[in-house]
């Protein structure tokens, strides 16, 4: 750039302007510079923690998969172990069984307690193992083997749930490299019967830690105690100790990074490798298993694109400034004085002023079209403003309306738990997340003379019309249940309730029940509704065809059902947002993966809070598509007299 010289800047205060800002530029341009190479920098980094890290979810997702096959594969087998607890000899089937169904497990014990079989012995373990292609069988216990002393029976028997094992040498038993999945067999006392095992090889699971993310990286996995189980490159025999193998090489660094990979912490750490040179250490925890994977990469492979992005910036640093310095000199002697006048007026406005002065423009060029739209644009604001302040009013008015709709709608709902703090013999629970501000899912209980009256239902629709449906019908269950209890005829004055005036043609599925809690006798109505689920011994749906919904058709009949609850039972009564919960990829929360989450013996409040986080797991970020409702009652049979309302 040729700077003007010094006697044009003193005569030429538009050259005196335009030195300054190309030197002010200049200066504000070097520090954007610097300030994104920064950033810069930082996103390269973070771009390759990102990528690291996705590395090793990748990786441990493979393996937990993997594992979890592997423990899936041994609770399938539990109950045909404890069916043939009677019949010793069955159970080197099972366990020969369980390496047929499952190529990745190479060894199976079921090792039982001392004498548990008196005319077995001290020992007695049914243990299968692949030997080449052929699957062997043997009695595993003896005085060579005293499996009673082994890690990982005395951890199992201590921990009292299942749990995979360090890493060892299976010397007298399977002869290799392996890692057990421990499982215990309880009796009815919560004692341990036996602890049925399933081995795998450390060599099966270094197939998983392939890395696609980096040409040159190096992974590898610790046990909770620090051993190595598996890793990617030769040179570190599986079974060592991480710790000891940084500290005989001097790797103070790689000490404190296996450390905290044993404490089970997720992190970054910067050091020189010796066969990789400045390096990072990524790691994070296999929360299932206690274990940890790491992944060691070159720094030079995270910021390899680092000099083709300065010098990007560079060239962008340099066109800048010349069209800048081009610009200046063409046009800064034609525009400094309205501009400076224009700019003024305009910075008053964007101090709030929105009515100022704008100066007179008498040119017929830019600067004349810009004063005619930013005279417009003036005008418009002040508009704009205008309409903001109502709109803004408005939408407060609405967001308090909805707010007290929704804590009306609320108070409606039983919100007291336990309900009835008298009574042992009945467990009940319900929740209900709306989708909006208000909802259309309802429910309610009481007790009027020793039985429960109970309800559950879906108003058609969304928001606050079918709030409002849902708070009349409440009130009419409320009205009609306490003063007759006959079902049928409970049933049928809120349907023709509903039906009387429905000019929006909305319609209610609705579930009622009554429960005598003297004798647990069940007299049920479903009205379009979901079928409720019985959870006692086994996990049934409510036998409960539906019929026609609520508001339909005031001729509609309904079919009374009726059947005894066992004590301990459960009934699990639901809205449709439970099963037609979507996550991102619209998939539905669906009817299997209700009933994998519902179990038996488990209290009213603990089996909706695990259900709803089973919900939010799976639908993850994606918006609520409905109102979720949940209605547990688990009947206990304590025959109490106290009435409660």
């Amino acid at each position: 750039m040729r700077l003007p010289r010094i006697r044009n800047i003193k005569e030429s205060l538009a050259s005196r302007i335009s030195v300054w800002i190309v030197l002010t530029v200049v200066v504000i341009l070097t520090g954007t510079v610097f300030v994104g190479n920064h950033y810069v920098l930082k996103s390269i980094k973070l771009e390759g923690n990102v990528k690291a890290f996705n590395a090793l979810n990748v990786v441990g997702q493979r393996l937990e998969a993997a594992l979890i096959t592997v423990e899936v594969a041994v609770r399938n087998h539990m109950s045909d172990i404890r069916e043939n607890l009677n019949n010793p000899d069955e159970l080197y089937r099972i366990t020969k069984m369980m390496l047929e169904d499952n190529p990745v497990i190479v060894g199976s014990a079921i090792a039982f307690r001392p004498n548990y079989f008196p005319e077995q012995g001290v020992w007695f373990s049914p243990y299968s193992y692949r030997e080449a292609d052929t699957i062997k069988t043997k009695q595993l216990g003896s005085t060579e083997y005293d499996y009673h002393k082994m890690d990982w029976y005395q951890t199992t028997d201590s921990l009292k749930h299942s749990y995979w094992s360090e890493p060892y040498f299976d010397k007298g038993g399977g002869e290799m490299l392996m890692t057990t999945y421990c499982y215990p067999l309880m009796d009815d006392d919560g004692n341990i019967i036996a602890v049925v095992t399933a081995d795998i090889l450390l060599d099966y699971l270094t197939e998983f830690m392939d890395v696609e993310y980096f040409i040159h990286a190096y992974v590898c996995m610790i046990s909770r105690k620090g051993m190595f189980i598996s890793q990617s490159e030769e040179g570190i025999e599986l079974e060592e100790n991480s710790i000891k193998v940084a500290e005989e090489a001097g790797l103070y660094e790689l000490m404190e990074v296996a450390q905290e990979m044993i404490d089970g912490k997720s992190g970054m750490k910067e050091w020189t490798s010796p066969t990789y040179g400045e390096s990072y250490i990524f790691f994070v925890p296999l929360q299932h298993m206690g274990w940890s994977i790491a992944i060691i990469c070159e720094k030079y492979e995270l910021f390899k694109n680092y000099n083709r992005a300065a010098l990007a910036l560079l060239t962008l640093f340099i066109l800048m400034l010349v069209l800048l310095t081009f610009i200046l000199r063409r046009f800064i002697h034609q525009l400094i004085a309205p501009l400076t006048e224009f700019t003024l007026a305009v910075d008053e406005v964007a101090q709030g002023n929105l009515h100022a002065t704008l100066p007179e423009i008498h040119s017929e060029d830019e600067m004349h079209n810009l004063h005619h739209s930013f005279s417009i644009m003036q005008q418009s604001l002040v508009k704009q403003m205008e309409e903001l302040k109502q709109v803004n009013a408005a939408k407060g008015r609405i967001e308090g309306e909805l707010q007290a709709a929704k804590d009306i709608q609320l108070s409606m709902l039983p919100k007291t738990y336990p309900p009835f703090p008298d009574r042992n013999d009945l467990d009940i629970y319900g929740q209900q997340i709306s989708a909006k501000e208000v909802g259309g899912d309802l429910y309610d209980f009481f007790i009027l003379n020793e039985k429960l009256f109970f309800c559950i239902g879906d108003v058609s629709g969304k928001g606050v019309p079918a709030a409002l449906v849902m708070a009349t019908t409440l009130s009419r269950f409320r009205n009609v249940a306490n003063y007759e209890d006959d079902l049928a005829k409970i049933i049928k004055s809120i349907n023709k309730a509903t039906c009387d005036g429905n000019e929006t043609m909305m319609f209610i599925t609705f579930f009622i029940g009554v429960l005598d809690l003297t004798s647990g006798s069940l007299h049920y109505c479903n009205a379009g509704h979901n079928k409720p689920f019985l959870l006692s011994d086994s996990i049934t749906e409510l036998p409960a065809k539906p019929d026609l919904p609520l508001g339909v058709s005031d001729e509609a009949s309904f079919v009374v059902r009726e059947c005894t609850l066992p004590a301990g039972a459960m009934l699990f009564l639901y809205t449709d947002g439970l099963t037609e919960a979507m996550n991102g990829q619209r998939e539905q929360f669906g009817r299997q993966r209700l009933i994998d989450n519902l179990k038996s013996g488990a209290d009213s409040q603990s089996q909706i809070e695990e259900m709803t986080q089973a919900v939010h797991q799976f639908v993850g970020d994606a918006p609520q598509s409905d109102d979720l409702t949940m209605l547990t009652i688990r009947y206990l049979n304590q025959n109490t007299t106290t009435d409660n309302r």
